[in-house]
């Protein structure tokens, strides 16, 4: 008996709650991390399908671990690589298939920084991105705007001009290898962004 009563309390409240997660909420404020720092987003949902994202955030001077440093012509293996990130960016993101309401498609501009500072043996290269507005394009693949808790995961790239290269008593060819297509210093810097937030 007690167990049936605690069976059908626990199906009363998670039918309460499925109820309530299927209403729309009109806005969003959200937390994220990703390879260009933390970050917070406002988002205004115009609709079950749409809505435009503000957000804004960035990453103080740190080193890249060991683990994700790509490998550069000419640099010894203990070369160190730091980088900071300031930015903020406007966003529309569209649920462009019925069946699909956990799959939409982010599209928008950002503007800000993105400093890189490579050292090796005394040497100094400087790689930013100062560009600004550069495009953003990318899926996003999480629980649709209803009220509650909400959580996704964003793919996509944004596309720029590249960086601007510069050095400090570099070598020449070290230089140019780094100017050279270095994975994480293209045109095309891909990022992916976790975040979660409150739909309200």
């Amino acid at each position: 008996m007690k167990n049936t009563i605690t069976i059908t309390l626990l199906s009363f409240i998670f039918s309460l709650s499925s109820a309530y997660s299927q209403e729309i909420g009109k806005h969003t404020l959200s937390v994220g991390i990703s390879p260009f720092g933390g970050g917070v987003n406002l988002s205004h949902n115009m609709n079950e399908r749409t809505s435009v994202n503000i957000s804004f955030g960035g990453a103080p001077e740190g080193d890249l671990p060991d683990a994700i440093k790509p490998e550069i012509d000419g640099f010894s293996d203990n070369y160190t690589h730091t980088a900071k990130s300031a930015w903020m960016g406007i966003f529309v993101s569209h649920q462009p298939l019925d069946q699909f309401n956990w799959l939409r498609v982010n599209a928008g501009f950002a503007v800000g920084s993105i400093e890189n500072t490579i050292e090796d043996n005394g040497e100094v290269y400087y790689a930013d991105y100062n560009e600004n507005p550069v495009s953003y394009i990318g899926l996003n693949i999480g629980k649709p705007p209803y009220k509650g808790l909400v959580y996704g995961l964003d793919i996509g790239a944004l596309f720029s001009s590249g960086a601007d290269f510069s050095h400090e008593g570099g070598d020449v060819d070290k230089f140019n290898a780094l100017q050279d297509g270095v994975p994480g210093l293209t045109n095309v810097l891909p990022n992916f962004q976790l975040t979660v937030g409150y739909c309200f």
